[in-house]
């Protein structure tokens, strides 16, 4: 039997619809994408309303989304971003015998209450034979790896980008890239402020034959070379300014289709943000074409985008 390969994108992926979408007080200190709304009465009906527009288009371009509630009670304000606290990874991506699934340690508290169990009862049922990887413990030391905020993957080839931050710990990286046969690129990348970068899916992605990178966020010349050796390696490169940044270009994800069809999925923000130059090099891998829908009140407020929304599941 020929083995199959492994695969950049999933043609199943799951949200998390949001009870009350709102500004999440305790991370606001730290992702500078975040803003406090002059008045908040109508935000959460809007983040509901934007992550239903995306969640219906996504349906409708024929990819598997696997809907979960939060309504528990539970006060979970950035529950729409699921793709930081966990990640899935197939015998194909792996080479184990098993699918894997892993739990990440998150800085702040009220994010650690997103581990919902009756979400990792279901990925544990949805995936083959599964071995979980719980790195939630590391919460008691002060080391935090956000999941694929953290870490934007090359799955077919196994690497694995990281941006060191406050929520991203080099050491924990290592140890996921030890566990999950990867290898790892580390770096350091700062914002336009000089700020640095709290997640590393803020500032580039990694697609079937192209990467996205913003290279001028990354300043230190030894470790821009090596980032841009690995990324050329088997990618199309388009860069990015932290211009672009700022309009969540580097925040996006390929998806496919039942049908195999590759999707490429940015905000109207991003969108409109890339030059006529590079959305015609993305069409060209994108044989499904762009999902674009607006979601400004999520980016204003959330501080992330589609990008965050999306947990890719590979069973």
């Amino acid at each position: 039997m020929t083995k199959q390969q492994a695969q950049q994108s999933s043609k199943t992926i799951l949200m998390v619809s949001p009870t009350h979408f709102e500004l999440n007080t305790q991370a606001v200190n730290d992702n500078y994408f975040m803003n406090v709304p002059k008045d908040s009465t109508d935000v959460p009906k809007q983040g509901a309303l934007e992550f239903m527009t995306y969640y219906n288009a996504l349906k409708e371009a024929g990819v598997k989304v696997i809907l979960m509630d939060s309504n528990d009670g539970v006060d979970t304000p950035d529950c729409i971003f699921p793709n930081n606290w966990f990640s899935t990874h197939n015998k194909e991506e792996t080479g184990k015998d098993h699918d894997t699934l892993v739990l990440y340690p998150m800085l702040h508290l009220n994010r650690r209450l997103e581990r919902r169990p009756k979400i990792i009862e279901y990925l544990k049922n949805t995936l083959d034979n599964v071995e979980t990887i719980d790195l939630s413990v590391h919460e008691q030391e002060n080391n935090f790896l956000e999941g694929t905020g953290s870490l934007v993957l090359d799955r077919v080839n196994r690497v694995a980008y990281v941006a060191i931050s406050q929520r991203s710990h080099k050491l924990l990286a290592m140890e996921w890239a030890e566990k999950l046969g990867y290898q790892l690129v580390a770096f350091t990348a700062t914002d336009s402020h000089g700020k640095i970068i709290y997640h590393t899916n803020v500032m580039m992605a990694i697609c079937s034959g192209f990467a996205i990178c913003c290279l001028e966020s990354v300043e230190d010349i030894v470790e821009q070379r090596h980032l841009i050796d690995s990324l050329t390696k088997h990618h199309t490169l388009i860069t990015i300014t932290r211009d672009q940044v700022n309009a969540f270009c580097g925040n996006v994800i390929e998806v496919q289709s039942q049908d195999g069809k590759k999707h490429f999925v940015c905000s109207k923000t991003a969108f409109d943000a890339f030059t006529p130059e590079q959305r015609t090099v993305i069409g060209k891998f994108s044989d499904g074409g762009f999902i674009t829908k607006d979601i400004p009140t999520i980016q204003y407020i959330g501080g992330g985008g589609i990008r965050c929304m999306i947990a890719e599941v590979f069973p």
